[in-house]
């Protein structure tokens, strides 16, 4: 569910003469990654409606799909999907040292994590109006609200993740060495990708617990009772 974009821009060079040995070439690319412009957001689609499908083919994609069960007895009236993506923007920066050593760093970064393409699906069979079809959609209604929350809880931490890894990261390299720009941004990229994909597995997980604590036998056997 990921899609990972990136913006690259090349910037201006300068040359600057810094006596010290080879050996701390590392070194001197560290103070150009303390201070980058970074942004992290969550944005949202437009959450939509979906009545096409009947209950066996929406019983379907809940399982085989989105590898849900569905308890004997019990008919599925209603389905709510999701993607997560991941957008990354950047801008690398490029300054080379009179010695031949080159340091490529982020200057403005946008980490953008969306809820897409959000839709609730009520069975065809389900005629609106009507108490069953008001409950489905009430159930329906609250999976969506747990992804939202679920996202605005983790994004504290998803930003103080990415934020300390970029301050972290520069990629340096000697005359010799001929990274391209191309190779130090796709460097970059792997960097600040790697380090906020346990984050996403652990938002995907927190997910799929709270709509476990939705959809019970209990609560589904309560819910049918509201129509009774």
């Amino acid at each position: 569910m990921k899609n990972v974009f990136y913006t690259l821009f090349f910037l201006s060079f300068a040359f600057f003469y810094n006596p010290a040995g080879a050996a701390d070439y590392k070194a001197r690319c560290k103070p150009f990654v303390e201070a980058p412009n970074v942004e992290v957001i969550a944005a949202y689609e437009t959450l939509k409606y979906d009545r096409s499908k009947v209950s066996a083919t929406l019983a379907r994609l809940h399982q085989k799909e989105y590898g849900g069960y569905v308890d004997e007895g019990y008919r599925v009236n209603g389905l709510s999907t999701y993607d997560l993506s991941t957008q990354l923007d950047f801008r690398v920066a490029k300054t080379s040292f009179r010695d031949g050593v080159t340091c490529f760093y982020p200057t403005d970064i946008i980490l953008t994590l969306t809820m897409k393409n959000p839709t609730i699906y009520i069975a065809r069979g389900i005629k609106p109006g009507t108490c069953e079809y008001e409950v489905a959609l009430r159930h329906e209604q609250t999976h969506q609200q747990i992804n939202i929350e679920v996202l605005e809880h983790y994004m504290p931490k998803i930003k103080d993740v990415f934020i300390k890894t970029v301050k972290k990261y520069a990629v340096a390299g000697r005359q010799k060495d001929d990274i391209s720009l191309d190779a130090a941004q796709q460097s970059l990229q792997k960097k600040y990708i790697d380090a906020i994909n346990p984050v996403l597995d652990e938002i995907k997980s927190e997910i799929k617990q709270e709509q476990e604590k939705l959809d019970n036998l209990e609560n589904y056997a309560y819910e049918q009772s509201l129509c009774q």
